[in-house]
């Protein structure tokens, strides 16, 4: 008896309460912490579509940066891709190559790899 007392008084209630109220978009829908409902100011968080307005690259710190790992004679380009900086640059051999240089500025790679696709 005591058993199922515990279960019935404690348990379900706890496990009820447990999971979130707001399944699948229904009922009212949740403002995210320090955002109020009514509020006329805009407040960015994250990604806003801009990359350059947060990331940038100077041709000599792409040359530092991966002249470390490459042969890097010279930078041609430097363009902003999705969550990476594209990167063409020139070999002493004078081959013309690319290279991905990720934001964060400490991993590169000749083609990104999208893993939700």
């Amino acid at each position: 008896m005591r058993k199922i007392f515990f279960i019935l008084v404690v348990l379900v209630p706890v496990i009820a309460l447990s999971f979130p109220f707001n399944h699948m978009g229904q009922g009212n829908t949740e403002v995210p912490l320090n955002i109020q409902k009514d509020s006329s100011s805009e407040q960015m968080m994250g990604c806003i579509g801009d990359c350059a307005a947060c990331h940038s690259l100077t041709p000599i710190e792409a040359q530092s940066i991966l002249g470390q790992k490459f042969d890097v004679k010279k930078v041609l380009s430097i363009a902003i891709k999705n969550g990476y900086f594209e990167v063409e640059y020139e070999t002493s051999d004078g081959k013309k190559e690319k290279i991905n240089l990720f934001f964060s500025k400490d991993k590169a790679c000749r083609e990104v790899i999208h893993l939700n696709e």
